[in-house]
């Protein structure tokens, strides 16, 4: 009996890890493919499975696959690790902690309809929000700070938070559903 148990609990921490890290690599290939540029403006698909993996796996799977999806595209990136690197994971890392916490208690289902759509609008403009603060952060250690240069792109920022969170609405429900399928 306690060897069923066991077995069936390591089956559950090898199936948790496969995820994990097939979520991660969705983050960076997302992140290499699946985005968008333009100026001080970045529209990017490679937070949907950050959300995903953090609704159907919880918080701290959630907070490992933004940790580890982000971290593998700062170093794979145009500048490599410098001492800015884990500011700029933190958002990510952070997104999917929080967005886990909020799913895994049930405290907002998918099914929620409009509380599901503005809880992923508010964790969009929240994930905005702290990427502002990371850019604030990496300006001033390496001297390139300007208020025009990283605040006067904030509200076009904000308004393509809330687009993205209102499209990423309508996949997670779908996404979620179908990986719950093949389970």
């Amino acid at each position: 009996m306690n060897e069923t148990i066991s077995k069936k609990t390591n089956n559950s921490k090898v199936r948790t890890c496969v995820l994990i890290a097939i979520y991660v690599a969705l983050v960076v290939i997302l992140g290499k493919v699946a985005n968008f540029t333009d100026g001080n403006v970045k529209l990017t698909l490679k937070n949907l499975p950050i959300y995903i993996g953090a609704i159907s796996l919880g918080s701290i799977p959630g907070a490992l696959i933004g940790f580890l999806g982000e971290l593998i595209l700062q170093l794979i990136g145009e500048y490599g690790f410098t001492v800015t690197t884990l500011f700029w994971v933190l958002p990510q890392t952070i997104l999917g902690a929080v967005c886990g916490l909020i799913f895994e208690n049930n405290k907002v289902k998918i099914s929620s309809g409009v509380k599901f759509v503005i809880c992923i609008i508010i964790l969009q403009l929240f994930l905005t929000l702290l990427n502002t603060l990371v850019w604030c952060i990496d300006a001033l250690v390496f001297g390139y700070f300007n208020y025009i240069t990283l605040f006067g792109s904030l509200i076009t920022r904000f308004m393509l938070a809330v687009i993205l969170g209102i499209y990423y609405c309508f996949l997670i429900p779908v996404l979620v559903d179908a990986i719950k399928k093949i389970h």
